[in-house]
């Protein structure tokens, strides 16, 4: 019985690395789900090419073998309130001066214009060679509600957990969530979907 337990244990190993290596490529640096079992890829070509991997053994429905872009630094930045019916609207920023655009556009003389000055101060010129923002401005009707980019799939949709405490605030809070994203990884469009 002892044996059989041995060799069971091996077989198991050896059908898992198996498997790991089928959805696996090498010199990658992007971790993706294909069939339950995590996938490399390089660029948003190899993520279309490898988004359908419905027909590889073990994986049954489209669901499992979802894509994600990759995202950098995500900030959340209170920046006052009373910016009208905005939920929520999204800026594509591909330059330091489009950046400066829209930090003009929201400005309002209030305290918060100053954090947000100072979250912004990372990006220069050299950001925008490789990188871009979306910039998702969602007001809300507490300043104690929070949010989460969850993922950001192929199709370009931000997925964004809404965190609602049980007892909040009766003020009514804007915010710019600035996501940070590599220029390989630009999707068409961006649709921001609120959970």
């Amino acid at each position: 019985m002892k044996k059989f337990s041995v060799i069971l244990i091996v077989l198991t190993a050896f059908t898992f690395s198996a498997a790991l290596a089928a959805c696996a490529s090498s010199g990658d640096n992007i971790t993706q789900p294909c069939c339950g079992v995590q996938q490399n890829v390089t660029d948003k070509q190899n993520l279309i090419d490898q988004q359908d991997c419905s027909d590889q053994q073990g994986c049954s429905d489209q669901q499992s073998c979802s894509m994600d872009i990759p995202f950098g630094d995500v900030q959340y930045i209170r920046i006052g309130s009373g910016f009208g019916p905005v939920n929520p609207a999204h800026t594509v920023i591909h330059s330091l001066n489009e950046l400066n655009q829209y930090t003009a556009s929201i400005n309002n003389g209030s305290f918060w214009d100053d954090v947000y000055k100072n979250a912004i101060e990372k990006y220069s010129g050299s950001f925008f060679a490789n990188n871009f923002l979306v910039i998702i401005l969602l007001e809300e009707i507490s300043g104690s509600n929070r949010h989460k980019v969850e993922r950001i799939d192929i199709n370009g949709d931000i997925i964004i957990k809404r965190l609602i405490p049980e007892i909040g605030t009766s003020d009514m809070a804007t915010w710019n969530i600035i996501i940070e994203l590599d220029n390989n990884f630009k999707a068409d469009t961006f649709q921001v979907l609120l959970n």
